[in-house]
């Protein structure tokens, strides 16, 4: 195991060296498995492949991923009926995911980031949680396109 790598704020993060940091190929794996078990609702489990790439970068890019566990966080609790933790981690996602160009590690940001929009707004509306129709949240699906060695020297 890595040595954990020190917190820091959201605040501090330059902005314009958000650039998709170098993944080995066991974290690419990570990655696209993350995506495969999130979009077939095992949230718990992306969020276990993904924390995989998080623990090892140093790079502002972490809080991207961090981004994405905590979007796997949010539909976790959704699960589990923990409504609060749903709200939480919904806002987290979306400060964190904001942050980073649309496509990001190839990953479609604005799309995720909509669904993260219209389901805040959702919640938003209604004068509490428990009015709140939890059932009829859509749940983002994330997309990631691959690049070859030919796209990427274009």
């Amino acid at each position: 195991m890595s040595p954990r790598i020190p917190k820091k704020p959201l605040s501090s993060i330059d902005l314009t060296a958000l650039i998709p940091f170098e993944l080995t190929a066991g974290e690419e794996a990570h990655l696209d498995h993350g995506i495969a078990l999130f979009n077939a609702g095992k949230f718990w489990e992306a969020h276990e492949a993904w924390e995989e790439i998080w623990m090892n970068h140093p790079e502002d890019g972490r809080f991207f991923i961090q981004g994405l566990i905590q979007l796997a966080a949010a539909y976790h609790q959704l699960q589990r009926k923990v409504y609060r933790g749903v709200l939480i981690h919904l806002k987290q996602a979306e400060e964190r995911l904001r942050l980073f160009p649309p496509d990001f590690l190839g990953i479609d940001v604005p799309a995720i980031l909509q669904v993260i929009a219209d389901s805040l707004a959702a919640i938003g509306t209604q004068a509490s949680l428990a009015a709140v129709d939890w059932a009829g949240l859509k749940i983002a699906d994330i997309h990631r396109h691959s690049f070859s060695a030919d796209q990427e020297s274009n």
